[in-house]
């Protein structure tokens, strides 16, 4: 009596303990799918969230530049619509990559106004897909005035904006987006999901062994060793796994730590580079501003020399000599001071205005540019006042004539002409030495592209004037072809 007594009670609480288990796996696969499913909410969220906030921040960029009919003002002034393009390229990231505006014209079709792409292949993409576009949701955005989110099969998505002016709809902004982080996201817990199968695999694995045990009184402590022996090689495998993972986090976070080191010493490098090229050119500028008043004080040395030689050298003469060679020697400490206020840094911003900045630079570098025989033509067309900081828009100004004095040299163009032109909030330096070949101009402002590298080019002067224009000064430094030569612009 006492055995049977013993195995019922062993049986209920093995069966007890499987049943358990198989609870607990069903308990841990609902969490884990409930999991599963809201870090995909969550992704999802965050990037609506993100490219909401995107949008927002276009349309109301686009809001100050006019309160008009968005439509009519892009066709009629060309600026504007640069200005927007150019506001739509800052967004642009390679998750973000299209980003354009829509709007209806008086037929109420609709038309695509301005779009981020920077150059023909980029434009034929987003033609691509703005074509596929369902138009019928523009027209739902434009009479519920609402956003949309919109996902395609294709790993994309499509936000869409109305750009609301006075109450009405003046025109659509369309962010189109690669889902492809949240694809990769669901991948990745798909892969954590056949994972846990294998869990539940396992336990009801165990769950069956368990029945087998209750059933099979003389090999339970047998098969029980043998489950023990299997789940401890398993524990060792997952430990050892685990070691690799934390040793792979390790070492992945000692490499993004010598990158980051990496370049900060390249961008020190790319700074030092700079400022030696700067104190080259403004070494060569002080020895050509000083060569002309050195050789006429040797002359006159030279003079009182010869003059006291010969017995002829009268008291008057002495005064006359005296008086030019001290008259020299101040033309020599001006420069000195020209050069040391022209390079000197200020931190604080001070008004200013382009035809002083203009007249500070040539003081520096028109008597080298002329003895050139390089004619300079200056049209000041503003005298507006305005606040930033001038010795590093004077570097940049300096840095274009320099530029354009090189490639007139370069290529012995015949009556070579800088012109320097002023106008409200804008100045343009340009040449008549042919242009920007078409296939480097979207290149000019990188770091290091030189087409000067037969020179001693360092090809850092345009990146480090972009870079002075517009994260210091907030403005915009770009470069075009005229028919005569190439045409740089700042705008503040």
């Amino acid at each position: 009596m006492n055995n049977p007594t013993t195995k019922l009670r062993a049986s209920v609480v093995f069966n007890t303990i499987a049943m358990g288990i198989i609870f607990v796996a069903a308990v841990m696969y609902i969490y884990f799918e409930n999991t599963k499913n809201k870090i995909f909410s969550i992704n999802t969220q965050a990037n609506i969230e993100y490219v909401k906030s995107l949008a927002d921040n276009l349309s109301k960029d686009i809001i100050r530049v006019s309160e008009n009919n968005l439509f009519e003002l892009f066709e009629e002034d060309q600026i504007i619509k640069e200005y927007v393009e150019s506001d739509l390229k800052l967004f642009v990231t390679t998750k973000y990559k299209y980003i354009y505006l829509v709007s209806q014209n008086k037929q109420n079709n609709f038309s695509l106004i301005a779009n981020s792409s920077k150059n023909k292949k980029e434009f034929t993409q987003l033609m691509e897909m703005y074509d596929k576009l369902d138009k019928n949701k523009l027209n739902e955005v434009y009479k519920t005035k609402e956003h949309l989110y919109l996902s395609h099969k294709n790993k994309a998505a499509s936000y869409i904006k109305p750009i609301i002016i006075k109450g009405n709809v003046e025109a659509i902004i369309v962010v189109e987006f690669s889902l492809q982080e949240q694809n990769t996201i669901a991948q990745e817990l798909e892969e954590l999901n056949t994972m846990f199968m294998y869990a539940i695999g396992f336990f009801i694995s165990i769950f069956i062994l368990i029945l087998w045990f209750s059933n099979i009184d003389t090999k339970r402590e047998k098969d029980k060793n043998k489950a023990f022996k299997a789940l401890k090689k398993s524990n060792e495998k997952l430990e050892l796994e685990t070691t690799k993972v934390h040793d792979l986090n390790n070492s992945l976070e000692d490499r993004v730590k010598d990158e980051v080191n990496k370049n900060r010493l390249k961008e020190a490098q790319l700074i030092q580079q700079a400022r030696l090229a700067q104190m080259g050119e403004m070494l060569s500028m002080i020895a050509h501003q000083w060569r002309q008043p050195l050789s006429a004080i040797s002359s006159t040395s030279g003079s009182i020399s010869l003059k006291a030689s010969l017995d002829i050298l009268d008291k008057e003469t002495i005064c006359e000599l005296s008086q030019n060679i001290s008259q020299y020697a101040q033309h020599l400490s001006t420069t000195i001071d020209d050069f040391r206020d022209f390079f000197k840094p200020n931190k604080e911003k001070t008004e200013t205005n382009y035809t002083k900045l203009i007249d500070d630079v040539l003081k520096i570098i028109e008597v080298s540019v002329t003895n050139k025989n390089i004619l300079l033509v200056k049209e000041f067309n503003s005298q507006e006042i305005f606040t930033s900081y001038p010795n590093e828009i004077k570097q940049v100004i300096l840095n274009l004539i320099k530029n354009a004095e090189d490639i007139l040299l370069e290529k012995k163009i015949k009556e070579p002409k800088i012109t320097i032109e002023t106008y409200e909030r804008s100045l343009i330096i340009k040449d008549n030495a042919g242009g920007i070949p078409e296939d480097i101009i979207e290149k000019i402002f990188d770091p290091y592209f030189s087409t000067k590298l037969d020179t001693n080019g360092t090809g850092l002067g345009l990146y480090m004037s972009k870079t002075i224009i517009e994260e210091h000064c907030k403005g915009k430094l770009s470069a075009y072809n005229s028919s005569e030569g190439a045409v740089f612009t700042i705008e503040l």
